[in-house]
């Protein structure tokens, strides 16, 4: 299944675990969210020229690189971050 059919594939996953019953709103929620987040990061910046609206929180991604193990974001700053360990190819690294 190619990544845009994903979703709608999700949803038809859950409306068959339920019966027909009801409609798996959350996955609905999720597309929704999902959806809106990739345009207030990616298209509405584009429109602005530059001007950001959303952006991941920077202790999010101090947390995606503390488990890759790569630097994080939070360098250089007061209370820097988590420390990163040397993960040896265990995580992506």
């Amino acid at each position: 299944v190619r990544a845009a059919y994903l979703p709608l594939c999700y949803m038809v996953i859950g409306l068959a675990l339920n019966n027909g019953e009801s409609l798996p709103l959350d996955i609905i929620h999720g597309c929704f969210v999902g959806h809106l987040y990739f345009y207030l990061s990616v298209v509405v910046p584009q429109v602005l020229h530059g001007r950001a609206v959303v952006a991941t929180p920077v202790m999010l991604v101090d947390l995606c690189n503390w488990l890759e193990g790569r630097a994080h974001v939070a360098d250089g700053r007061a209370g820097g971050g988590p420390e990163l360990v040397d993960v040896d190819g265990v995580i992506g690294g």
